[in-house]
């Protein structure tokens, strides 16, 4: 057989392969769509990442919140430590037993824990049951900018006649508030030892006088405000850790002075890495329950 009649048959003489530059688009546009492909797949996957992160950093400020609002709320009395407030320590009386109980939360690189204590009698003792109910939030960021503890101070004061007033006394940590009297409720005069401070100031809304103020850590300073008309009314906040206050002068016994303390819890979670990372903040403020 001619083989060259089988070449013929088979090869014609019009039919021609790639050019080189034909296979160099041809490569390009491949290496395009499967880098297009490949950033799809990454973003997705980021994305998801990244949003899955976002959901634990919710749920671990959320039960954060809970449990400490859940203790603050029932406590009879609160301790905060350190600048950031940690330990926070937060203290009951048991109506069943007669006896103290107490939560110390603690914040450190592995996370926000909470301890349950008893007083025996002879001390506090760790109960290991009711300790182990309370998750441990390893998610929550311990730098103190993010996560912290602080008591709300804060009183409502009526001095109807002129004179009355009641004083502001720092304690053993710096202390800042606003004393606040609106507009037809009076006006008072402020005056202070040591080295407290009161500077006036006029807010908006316009007409609305308050005094700012702060002391500093020496023990003893203080800024006593006085009526200058009849039924003035007004209010003291605080963000303070030892400032109390009371009445000092009273012209026939109808000065009141009312005070409540809270807890402003400030919780942050990050969690995840690099373009994964998410955080999430809530605040939480708490007033304890009112004794019966």
């Amino acid at each position: 057989m001619d083989t060259r009649l089988i070449h013929k048959g088979l090869i014609h003489k019009d039919q021609k392969g790639f050019t080189l530059l034909e296979l160099l688009i041809a490569l390009a546009l491949t290496g395009l769509i499967t880098t297009g492909i490949t950033m799809i797949i990454s973003q997705t996957f980021t994305g998801t990442a990244r949003s899955s992160n976002h959901m634990v950093a919710v749920r671990e400020v959320q039960e954060a919140g809970y449990w400490v609002s859940y203790y603050a709320y029932a406590a009879q009395d609160l301790t905060i430590t350190g600048d950031s407030g940690f330990p926070l320590t937060l203290r009951w009386v048991d109506f069943g037993t007669d006896k103290w109980q107490k939560i110390e939360f603690s914040l450190d690189s592995s996370g926000l824990r909470g301890r349950y204590y008893i007083d025996s009698g002879g001390g506090y003792v760790l109960h290991e049951e009711k300790t182990g109910k309370i998750p441990v939030f390893e998610f929550i960021n311990p730098d103190k900018t993010k996560t912290n503890c602080q008591v709300s101070g804060g009183s409502a004061f009526s001095l109807p006649d002129v004179n009355d007033a009641f004083q502001i006394t720092g304690g053993d940590a710096p202390d800042g508030g606003t004393i606040t009297v609106p507009s037809g409720s009076g006006s008072i005069s402020v005056t202070k030892t040591g080295s407290a401070t009161a500077t006036y100031v006029v807010p908006p809304p316009p007409g609305t006088p308050y005094w700012t103020w702060n002391t500093t850590a020496t023990t003893g300073d203080t800024i006593t405000v006085k009526a200058d008309s009849s039924v003035t009314k007004g209010s003291w906040t605080s963000e303070t850790k030892a400032a109390t206050a009371a009445i000092t002068v009273d012209s026939d016994g109808d000065a009141t002075l009312s005070s409540a303390r809270g807890l402003v819890f400030t919780v942050t979670a990050t969690v995840g890495t690099g373009q994964q990372k998410s955080s999430e903040t809530r605040i939480y403020k708490v007033v304890p329950k009112p004794a019966s």
